[in-house]
């Protein structure tokens, strides 16, 4: 993956918001959590969890899935940056 993914957090700030014309504080009162946490997110210092993708698949309609999804894409991908050589180093089974 060549493209850094983008941070579900990116998603809610540069389209969830302006879109439904939510503030921060509305949409953390919507999903039932503190607005500290929904912060945190939105400004990509927090990562989606379980519980936080089942409640935004919720109030805006999409899946917990695809929350998930996307975090674990930007997960995966600062992993392979940050332990590029380690992976590198690692040699692929042969199955005769």
């Amino acid at each position: 993956m060549a493209r850094k993914p983008s941070h579900p957090g990116a998603l809610l700030r540069e389209v969830v918001l302006p879109e439904t014309h939510l503030t921060v504080t509305e949409l953390a009162e919507r999903c039932g959590v503190a607005r500290n946490t929904m912060s945190k997110l939105i400004n990509e210092r927090g990562d989606v969890t379980e519980d936080i993708a089942i409640r935004l698949s919720r109030v805006v309609g999409s899946t917990p899935q695809f929350w998930l999804s996307m975090q674990a894409k930007r997960n995966i991908w600062q992993l392979e940056q940050k332990n590029r050589d380690v992976y590198k180093n690692i040699k692929r089974l042969q199955v005769a």
